[in-house]
């Protein structure tokens, strides 16, 4: 009896130590705990016996993802868990409890992939004539079809992603998780909504129709040009089946486009399937193979225009483009067989003469064709140019010839020069001196034929001037110089000139084209002249004759220690002279007889050439120095050498150089 009240006492003090025993009740209903980020939940506390009197405080283990106040309303932070812990104070104890609060966040959109299920716009005239009003897209669906759905609910961490799909007629389709099938042919609204808040949905108006089982595809044709078009057509069964449309598509579009209406545009050469769809989305589907050819676009001969000779053949090769043209092959024909003839290797006979049109016409397509115009004509036989002709420089001169037969068709030729840089001709016969010179000028006909001829052209050049190298000239009686016009330009062709003296009586001149021989007569001056054939043109030198060879006296001679000459000459006339010239001739004295003594380096010989250059007024002498005696080597004793010293010519005023006739040469000898 004892034990029994002692365990009886001891459970009634349990009894009063449990919050929640009959007399005094505190705590939260656990079943109240979820809050959406940035909403507010109301908790539900329960307080029995002495917990109902005193004021209860509120408190959130981690504030950052809920908040509580002072009334037990929760306000959500951010997704995650926390406690929330309530406690209050009686007069005999504190009591506390405690309530796990999630904070979920809230899914804002739920998203359905309906890139591969059929759906349409209910405006659409695919389904407009086979749904009821409604504002939502439209899901077509087999009997017996399932379609799944592919959903997803933004944002990505959204507590709850799962979604709950519902019909508002069960008769029409059944729903399986995120799938539906199609049970009968009618119309339902279905609703994909997340479980969590299911005001976050997606509305479809799912019409189940009766099914396509079959199609059946025609073409007009097996092929169709590269740009070109044809219409394809397709039945399906079974004859109730609810939507009769079909869905074109072209497995390869780079070769074949195909449209709604399903017609076929032909895009590059080559073989396409077509496959055509049924637009109930049942799956149904059939092909047909089209091969899209490429048309020639167009002929290009190798010739638009020939000329042949009567009796003669000649080919035309044409070139079909483009050049991947399934079709190649030609026709031709002619426009007049009397004229020319052609077979079907394109070979053109002359017939007759005349003109007449060949056309080459694509056998794949008649609208594409060529023409080539045939001149039949009657050949040149014979050509031949008249006679050469002479052309001065920048002037023109025309050519003439001849071709036979009379009658040629074609009696033009083409004419050519030999050398472009003595002249040119034009197609007129027309030649051109660019140069002095010959050259050919070459003709062929034009007709084909190859008949050539050709013909010299001599290429002048008039002269523009002429002029005399010196200004005077100094003369002995009866002594002659020969002297050169000279012309301007130097290959002036016409090098005739007239020669005249002003006074034969002092000299004469006697000319033999540009040059003039002019001879001393008498003591005393006058004037030759030159006038040239070819424009006229005039020069004249002044001619002197007195007894210039007396011009120089030779006064003496020596040689400086390195057995170098000077020789003394003075100049007793009334000229300038202003160069000397003399010959110096060394022999040795060994011997009876004198010999000769190399002294000239470059031949070897015994004479060396003394030049004096100066100027040497009248009744000057020269005196020791300006002497040049190139080549010359000094005898190794200059005092066992003879010499003979011996002036040849002078040169008067820089301009005229008289040489001393052989008979007036005065000599000294060592």
């Amino acid at each position: 009896m004892r034990k029994t009240c002692v365990w009886l006492l001891c459970l009634a003090v349990l009894l009063m130590a449990l919050p929640g025993s009959a007399e005094n009740a505190f705590r939260f209903d656990k079943d109240v705990n979820l809050v959406f980020e940035g909403e507010t939940l109301q908790t539900i506390l329960t307080r029995v016996g002495d917990t109902e009197n005193g004021e209860v405080s509120y408190s959130s283990q981690n504030t950052k993802i809920a908040t509580v106040d002072a009334n037990g309303v929760v306000t959500g932070i951010t997704k995650g868990k926390t406690n929330i812990t309530a406690a209050v104070q009686t007069s005999s104890r504190t009591y506390r409890t405690q309530l796990s609060v999630t904070v979920a966040r809230k899914a804002e959109t739920v998203e359905v992939n309906t890139s591969k299920l059929p759906v349409y716009d209910p405006g659409d005239p695919f389904v407009a004539g086979l749904i009821s009003a409604t504002e939502y897209p439209v899901l077509v669906v087999p009997v017996k079809k399932t379609l799944n759905f592919q959903v997803t609910v933004t944002p990505r961490d959204a507590t709850n992603k799962n979604v709950v799909l519902t019909s508002a007629d069960d008769s029409v389709i059944r729903i399986r998780g995120t799938g539906i099938t199609g049970l009968q042919a009618g119309e339902t609204d279905l609703t994909i909504a997340n479980v969590l808040s299911p005001e976050v949905s997606e509305t479809f108006h799912v019409l189940v129709v009766q099914p396509v089982t079959r199609i059946t595809a025609n073409a007009p044709d097996s092929h169709v040009a590269v740009g070109g078009q044809m219409t394809l057509t397709a039945s399906v069964q079974p004859e109730n089946a609810s939507i009769q449309d079909v869905i074109w598509s072209s497995t390869d579009e780079r070769i074949a486009t195909v449209d709604d209406q399903g017609v076929l545009t032909g895009v590059k050469r080559g073989n396409v399937r077509v496959v055509a769809s049924a637009a109930d989305g049942s799956g149904i589907r059939t092909n047909i193979s089209v091969r899209v050819v490429q048309l020639p676009t167009s002929i290009e001969p190798d010739k638009s225009e020939i000329t042949i000779d009567a009796g003669r053949t000649a080919f035309v090769r044409p070139t079909v483009m483009p050049k991947d043209a399934d079709d190649k092959n030609v026709v031709w024909s002619s426009s007049d067989e009397r004229i020319a003839k052609v077979n079907a290797q394109g070979r053109i006979t002359g017939v007759s003469l005349g003109e007449c049109v060949v056309t080459c016409t694509s056998k794949a397509d008649s609208r594409v064709s060529a023409n080539v115009t045939v001149h039949v004509q009657q050949p040149v036989t014979k050509l031949s140019f008249t006679g050469p002709i002479e052309v001065y420089v920048g002037e023109t001169g025309k050519l003439e010839w001849v071709t036979e037969p009379a009658n040629a068709s074609n009696p033009a030729v083409i004419l050519s020069s030999g050398n472009t840089k003595v002249l040119t001709v034009d197609q007129d016969g027309n030649v051109t001196g660019v140069k002095a010179g010959e050259a050919f000028v070459n003709a062929v006909t034009a007709d084909g034929s190859q008949r050539k001829a050709r013909v010299k052209v001599k290429v002048l050049q008039h002269v523009t001037g002429v002029h005399m190298k010196r200004s005077t000239a100094y003369l002995e009686v009866r002594e002659g110089e020969t002297l050169t016009g000279v012309l301007e330009p130097d290959n002036a062709s016409n090098r005739n000139m007239v020669w005249t003296s002003d006074n034969p009586e002092i000299a004469s001149a006697k000319g033999d084209k540009n040059k003039v021989r002019i001879t001393g007569v008498a003591h005393g001056e006058t004037r030759v002249v030159g006038v040239t054939e070819d424009g006229g043109y005039t020069t004249s030198i002044q001619v002197k004759i007195g007894n210039w060879d007396k011009s120089l006296s030779v006064r003496n001679f020596s040689w400086d220690p390195n057995y170098r000459f000077y020789i003394s000459v003075d100049n007793v006339s009334d000229l300038t002279i202003t160069k000397i010239y003399a010959n110096i001739y060394f022999y040795t004295t060994d011997g009876d007889e004198p010999e000769p003594y190399a002294v000239n380096t470059r031949d070897g010989s015994n004479v060396i050439k003394a030049v004096w250059t100066g100027i040497l007024n009248p009744g000057d002498g020269t005196g020791r120095g300006l002497w040049n005696m190139p080549d010359y080597k000094a005898p190794s004793d200059i005092y066992s050498t003879r010499g003979v010293v011996e002036v040849t010519s002078f040169q008067i005023d820089n301009d005229w150089i008289k040489t001393i006739r052989k008979n007036n040469r005065k000599s000294m000898e060592w």
